[in-house]
């Protein structure tokens, strides 16, 4: 996150690249080459200032109203108390919201995940599909099948028996029954959630697995996925 004047510009991969098109239906307002979107945070006591540049780089602004001076504590890594937590997750709150909706690949962005998303349309020209109203969840879905071979979620990390209180992202992927069986070790690789286990497993999307590796386990689930004539 950098300083520009009063604002703090995000980092890449703290929130997706978002969609123009999909600023004005979600409130922001243009002026001039810019979008602008304002919240309230915690019952009036902060607001919220987003802008969206002509570059697509965005920045946010977050004002004590009572003070109407920039609060910043919630951008210092070290700054503990219930209070700043408390701001600090309100503010992330509005800018998920905004990335689920607004963004490139909805809730589901940062390099790691960028750079799996683009291995697997340069490779099999398949995109992330949303195809529930939860924002959540997706899916990628072979276009010579129908069939999916990774599912999205974002989950409490006890789902998979992990430990932490924040949700984490996951992605789940098919494999033999003999492939799971060997993969899975309580680690890096988990009994698939929300699918069944003698056929998927779950991995975490925090940089756990190498890429390298992690391509391997997609291309592993895409052929999976084919029709048996295909594999």
């Amino acid at each position: 996150m950098r300083k520009t004047d009063e604002w703090y510009e995000l980092a890449a991969g703290e929130i997706p690249k978002l969609m123009v098109d999909k600023l004005a239906p979600f409130g922001f307002r243009r002026d001039g080459d810019a979008y602008f979107y304002d919240e309230d945070l915690l019952a009036g006591s902060f607001r919220l200032h987003i802008k969206v540049d002509k570059n697509g780089d965005v920045s946010t602004l977050l004002m004590d109203t009572e003070s109407e001076e920039p609060y910043v504590l919630h951008l210092v890594e070290n700054a503990q108390g219930a209070f700043v937590g408390e701001v600090r997750a309100a503010y992330w709150a509005v800018l998920e919201r905004i990335g689920a909706s607004c963004g490139e690949h909805g809730s589901f962005h940062g390099q790691y995940v960028e750079e799996l998303l683009q291995y697997v349309q340069n490779t099999y020209g398949d995109e992330l599909e949303y195809p529930w109203k939860d924002l959540d969840a997706a899916v990628i879905r072979s276009h010579l099948s129908q069939k999916w071979y990774a599912v999205f979620m974002k989950v409490h990390p006890s789902k998979i028996g992990i430990g932490g209180s924040q949700p984490i992202r996951i992605m789940n992927l098919h494999g033999t029954a003999e492939q799971v069986a060997a993969l899975v070790d309580g680690e890096r690789y988990f009994p698939g959630w929300h699918m069944n286990r003698k056929y998927w497993y779950t991995i975490c999307l925090d940089g756990s697995i190498p890429m390298p590796e992690l391509r391997q386990r997609i291309d592993e689930s895409f052929v999976l996925a084919q029709p048996k004539k295909r594999r």
